[in-house]
């Protein structure tokens, strides 16, 4: 080999590396920004929930008309407050789903878990009347599951 070659040939050893340190680190930045933003928004949900269960925000809730219809549908404001967070969890999963940042198989479970939830009367009742606060997106995904019989008329 050439000795004036040696120069050259470690100049485009080291440019392939810095480029590929340089790719690594901005898929490691993405994955970062998307685990950030996964444990950002399960904090939101959870001091959300935290926040309306409770009876100071419970008595401003019923003073609003447009609450009180939502709440009508239910027995307790508990049990509203309760079937909007998982609601807010499924679409969650649902947006992980469509973006690949969750497993198949994992996303399976939460998919058949959304469609056990439809079975509870309430939890459709609270469906059928926030839906519209949901993205277009997962509202079509959410109308469109199979409606689960009890075990009792599969047999």
């Amino acid at each position: 080999m050439d000795p004036n070659y040696i120069p050259l040939l470690s100049a485009t050893i080291f440019g392939g590396i810095l480029i590929v340190s340089i790719l690594q680190f901005s898929n490691v930045r993405k994955n970062m920004k998307i685990q950030s933003e996964q444990q950002i928004y399960s904090k939101v949900i959870e001091m959300r929930l935290k926040l309306e269960n409770n009876d100071v925000f419970i008595n401003m809730v019923k003073q609003s008309p447009i609450f009180a219809k939502r709440l009508d549908v239910v027995d307790n404001p508990e049990e509203y407050f309760i079937s909007v967070a998982f609601l807010d969890l499924f679409e969650f999963m649902f947006r992980l789903h469509k973006t690949k940042l969750i497993d198949s198989t994992l996303w399976q479970r939460w998919n058949n878990l959304s469609q056990l939830f439809l079975t509870i009367p309430k939890f459709q009742k609270v469906w059928n009347v926030t839906k519209q606060s949901h993205t277009s997106e997962f509202i079509e995904f959410f109308d469109s599951l199979p409606k689960l019989q009890s075990e009792d008329q599969n047999q």
